[in-house]
């Protein structure tokens, strides 16, 4: 856990967290969440990019971080992205669709318990834009929708791909609150020396979005960045228990340093 130069004492007891990208390290966000929630610190608002978005949403629907450490665990990538076979990506997400309207049936950022800011990637205009209203389900889709694996998703007319491609842990939407900023980054690890074509994509892809996360850095409060000694990929969702173990610590880190500042 980092506290950033810029922090400053603030006149509240609460945070508002960006969640970032970074596939099935994403069960990190879902530890770090847990350890918040039993520690009673009160979270206003939420916002995500990716994998981010997913448990963002969920999290602001009401849905408890125990749960959707079950939803990751019993749900198979295999059953939550069936292959599509066209152009315009190897995988759609009907699965994960369903998932949302299981979850979140009335699909509206408006009906959510905590407000939440998904960060999307305007394929056709080239932009990074920010969905706080409207269609929950589709926001969030294309804000996890890795370009050339998944389908982009059109929304207005325009075709959206993964946020991460611009900003990968959206501050900017929470910068006008009165609580403490607290990014949680999945993608600090440790690279697989064993280069392959998918090891080398993925590579390519963690590298761009680090470059375009550090300027989100700066403007934290406090980051939590839990260095991990191997790369779990993207797509790897057979270890969800270590990864939510590693946030839950680093949340429980955070808690004894944010509570230490307030007092």
């Amino acid at each position: 856990m980092i506290k950033l130069p810029s922090f400053f004492k603030k006149n509240s007891n609460s945070v508002s967290l960006s969640l970032s990208g970074g596939g099935a390290r994403g069960a990190i966000h879902i530890g770090v969440l847990q350890a918040l929630v039993e520690n009673d610190i009160k979270i206003d608002a939420v916002a995500g990019t990716s994998i981010g978005s997913i448990i963002g949403s969920f999290f602001c629907g009401g849905v408890p971080p125990k749960e959707m450490l079950e939803i990751m665990k019993t749900q198979s990538f295999s059953k939550i992205f069936h292959f599509s076979w066209n152009k315009k990506g190897l995988l759609k997400m009907e699965r994960l669709y369903e998932l949302m309207q299981e979850y979140l049936p009335h699909n509206s950022f408006e009906a959510l318990e905590i407000p939440f800011f998904a960060g999307l990637s305007n394929l056709d205009k080239g932009e990074f834009e920010i969905f706080n209203s409207g269609d929950l389900h589709k926001a969030v889709a294309a804000s996890a929708s890795i370009p050339v694996i998944f389908e982009p998703v059109e929304i207005n007319g325009y075709n959206y791909v993964d946020g991460g491609l611009f900003n990968n842990m959206p501050v900017d939407p929470l910068l006008n609150g009165d609580s403490y900023v607290v990014g949680v980054h999945t993608n600090n690890y440790r690279p697989e020396p064993e280069l392959s074509l998918f090891t080398i994509a993925e590579r390519v892809f963690t590298l761009v979005i680090l470059n375009n996360t550090k300027e989100s850095f700066e403007k934290c409060d406090y980051l939590v960045n839990p260095f991990l000694e191997k790369d779990y990929g993207l797509l790897d969702f057979d270890n969800t228990d270590i990864l939510y173990n590693t946030g839950y610590k680093a949340g429980l880190e955070f808690v004894k340093e944010f509570k230490k500042d307030i007092l």
